[in-house]
């Protein structure tokens, strides 16, 4: 098995083994807004680490995850690209982090569609996708997170090296694509978001990754 398909029969207990603080940045922005926003019936596909749903079941009407790794455990197993019509219209909240770019970017516009189909009519899509950028994260006194992006290549000598000798950007070998890459850029899933009926409710750049807050239109 190599290394890329790997990656679809981990563990939880792998997942949090080597989970990073750019991870949990994430994730406490995504808990911050489900605890403000959702209280209904809830939709994670792609639970790597389960930190979300260990959060949030408490505290909402009903949490499901679908996930491709049975391993994980997912209440439904099933793969994103495959017709779920059982799961149209369900869901109030439907979370999505750091998992579509695990398939290949033609395949973007159909899997958003299928993430828009499992929502209610105004129902909220938490979206995050990597972003292939240098950055720096600043925790001030007060808590309050400072971030700043920077073009790839200026922060270190493999980047560098990467970028100006090898003429490529390095990105994750479990990714098929990140924004930034050289081939991607964000405007491009912008167009599929709008194309799947999304309509960007809140946008935040963290470190490595960009979050949507998106509402199903009617």
């Amino acid at each position: 098995m190599n290394d890329f398909q790997g990656q679809f029969v981990l563990t939880q207990r792998e997942y949090l083994a080597h989970i990073d603080f750019y991870t949990w940045t994430r994730h406490f922005h995504v808990l911050r807004d489900l605890c403000a926003r959702v209280q209904g019936d809830v939709l994670e596909v792609g639970t790597g680490d389960g930190v979300v749903r260990r959060c949030i079941q408490p505290f909402v009407r009903s949490y499901t995850v679908m996930d491709v790794n049975e391993r994980l455990a997912p209440d439904i197993h099933a793969n994103l690209l495959d017709a779920q019509p059982a799961l149209d219209g369900r869901y109030d909240a439907v979370v999505c982090t750091e998992v579509l770019e695990h398939l290949p970017f033609d395949e973007l516009q159909h899997a958003l569609a299928q993430l828009a189909s499992f929502l209610k009519p105004g129902g909220e899509l938490y979206l995050t996708l990597p972003h292939r950028k240098a950055h720096m994260l600043v925790v001030t006194p007060r808590q309050r997170l400072c971030k700043w992006r920077f073009a790839v290549g200026l922060t270190s000598l493999a980047e560098a090296y990467h970028r100006f000798v090898r003429r490529r950007i390095w990105i994750d070998p479990h990714h098929c694509w990140e924004i930034g890459d050289g081939r991607v850029v964000r405007s491009q899933v912008q167009q599929r978001l709008d194309a799947a009926g999304l309509r960007t409710e809140t946008f935040t750049e963290l470190p490595y990754c960009d979050y949507w807050v998106l509402r199903r239109t009617a």
